[in-house]
């Protein structure tokens, strides 16, 4: 081969690299959150990147420590996007995977143009199956999964790169080239659908969450109807019989019994304060969840107080304010069951100031709170993947909302605030009667 062939197959080679920026970041965009949001900064971090492949091609190192620099480049890349770590590492080795194994997929070349054909092929290649990848995905990046399936999608991608890296040097596929075609094909179908397996699990798992917190807002709307008809009955009981309790306590009074007019008129009065703990701030979705939770706080004789000035009609998502509420309030119900927990309560404060809704709930705990490597709190529950999803379920909704969250714990006090911004009144519209 001549020397002007070798340059320009290398010009060739770094003329397609660019492609790889687009896609790595077409694949990480639609699994995850950019954290770069100016465009500029975008094209300065990717054109780092192609420097940096550009230079690892350039030089002169052995293949293997060439592979594993550019593998750490790809996942190094990650960090500049918003995800769970363990996502972000399998979606860097499944990316890579299918890089290397789309350039491996393409027949061997005997010359310089078949070279370069190969190249471009191999990255429209490339463009495709993640196209496609992304396109399917629905769930991808999101989500638990089982050990299982967390060792699936990183050592599946990982196997099939150091398994080609390894090939390379095997001198009965060095003798038949069109086995590393078929291979790294093999290769590409089994990750791809691992890829898709993985994605229709979350998908299913997804599915049963949003039927979970469906019924559990069913619940809520139910309890609220029952407490409504329960208040409205209780209502019409006392107009009914106002006049003719009013009417025999005149005539006691004139009697003048006093002990006993004054136990009627606790009688009554505790009627009407056995209702006084009830939420009725207006807000059917807030009255029904907070009516819910105290309901389920008085079974253990937990406090549960109310501090609300918010409208009756606001713009709130059920999904939002049911996972807010609902997980935060599970998890102070929790704290103060506890049997050394003696001084029990559940506050709840909400604001509506600025199209911005203030929620503040605070309760008591006794247990030692644990914190792990990045400092979110851990379960101490046994059962620690279905009992720490509360605060991140929380965390994830909040961020979602582009709200602010913030998590206390001092002096026995655990407290949660939270803000959510651009919360609109809803303007009442009076309905017209037709007149007949």
């Amino acid at each position: 081969m001549e020397l002007s062939d070798v340059f320009y197959e290398e010009l060739f080679y770094l003329a397609t690299l660019p492609f790889l920026s687009v896609i790595i970041h077409y694949f990480y965009s639609h699994c995850f959150v950019c954290r770069v949001e100016r465009k500029i900064h975008l094209y300065t971090l990717y054109s780092i990147y192609f420097a940096c492949s550009a230079a690892l091609r350039l030089c002169p190192i052995p293949g293997i420590v060439m592979l594993m620099l550019n593998i750490g480049l790809v996942v190094l890349l990650t960090f500049f996007y918003r995800g769970s770590l363990k996502w972000r590492v399998c979606a860097a080795f499944f990316v890579f995977a299918l890089i290397l194994l789309s350039d491996v997929v393409m027949p061997a070349a005997y010359s310089s143009k078949g070279y370069i054909i190969n190249l471009f092929l191999s990255k429209l290649l490339m463009f495709m199956l993640v196209l496609i990848s992304t396109r399917i995905a629905t769930s991808y990046g999101e989500g638990s999964l089982s050990s299982w399936y967390w060792g699936l999608l990183f050592f599946c991608p990982l196997i099939s790169i150091m398994g080609i890296a390894l090939l390379t040097s095997n001198m009965f596929f060095r003798t038949y080239p069109v086995l590393f075609s078929i291979t790294s094909g093999g290769l590409l179908i089994i990750n791809f659908l691992l890829f898709v397996l993985c994605d229709r699990v979350l998908c299913v798992q997804s599915a049963k969450s949003k039927s979970q917190l469906l019924e559990q807002q069913n619940a809520y709307y139910v309890n609220q109807y029952l407490m409504t008809k329960e208040m409205q009955e209780e209502s019409f009981k006392s107009q009914h019989d106002f006049k003719n309790i009013l009417v025999g306590l005149r005539a006691k009074l004139q009697s003048g019994v006093e002990k006993k007019d004054l136990y009627e008129l606790d009688k009554l009065l505790g009627g009407m304060e056995h209702l006084a703990g009830v939420c009725h701030s207006g807000n059917i979705i807030i009255d029904s969840i907070l009516n819910y939770k105290r309901q389920t706080a008085e079974k253990y004789h937990i406090p549960f107080t109310f501090d609300l000035n918010i409208p009756p009609q606001m713009e709130l998502d059920t999904t939002t304010i049911s996972v807010i509420l609902g997980n935060t309030l599970d998890n102070a119900i929790e704290a103060c069951k506890e049997k050394e927990n003696i001084e029990r309560y559940i506050k709840v404060h909400m604001q509506y100031l600025n199209e911005s809704l203030f929620i503040r709930i605070q309760n008591p705990y006794v247990h030692e709170i644990r914190t792990n490597m990045k400092g979110e709190i851990a379960s101490t529950k046994s059962n620690k993947q279905v009992h720490g999803i509360g605060l991140k379920n929380i965390k994830r909704t909040v961020e979602d909302c582009n709200g602010l969250l913030d998590i206390s714990y001092d002096n026995s006090l655990f407290q949660v605030e939270i803000v959510l911004f651009n919360i609109e009144r809803v303007a009442v519209a009076q309905q017209v009667l037709p007149s007949f």
